[in-house]
């Protein structure tokens, strides 16, 4: 659901029928907010991995911990494609530039996480610091077009 903060374990992954449109693991850093929480990290392998999914109902954010040992998710949903109980909806995908260069920014609303958790606002901002981030918001804006 939305925002899974820690599980032991790897990540459940894609659900059954899901198409996977593109996986990026290479990042110069992923940042993510929902006002006021602020969290930064990049890639070490093998003890810290980021990676994003894009598939054609959802984009999946997973960062795996010590060895697939420990595992968190963030399922960000194309509008139209949530599944009953969990609104966490995509609100507008762009290129940016920030600290570490052009970036891919995904900001999505869930109007449960301030109830869930009182230090987070509804909004929430992924930025995946990369090359090319172009490539893959072409390839999620055409995804939400066909829903």
């Amino acid at each position: 659901m939305g925002f899974i903060l820690m599980q032991f374990g790897r990540a459940k992954g894609l659900l059954p029928e899901e198409m996977l449109a593109r996986e990026q693991r290479r990042f110069r850093a992923v940042s993510s907010k929902s006002a006021p929480s602020y969290r930064i990290g990049c890639n070490l392998p093998p003890l810290w991995r980021l990676s994003l999914l894009v598939t054609d109902r959802r984009c999946l954010a997973l960062a795996d911990f010590f060895f697939h040992c420990m595992s968190q998710e963030v399922v960000m949903w194309y509008p139209g494609c949530n599944p009953e109980g969990d609104p966490e909806t995509i609100t507008g995908v762009s290129c940016e530039s920030g600290l570490f260069g052009r970036c891919l920014e995904l900001r999505s609303h869930n109007p449960l996480r301030q109830k869930q958790r009182w230090l987070w606002s509804p909004e929430l901002t992924f930025r995946f610091f990369m090359k090319n981030p172009e490539r893959i918001e072409a390839i999620i804006r055409q995804e939400m077009m066909q829903k």
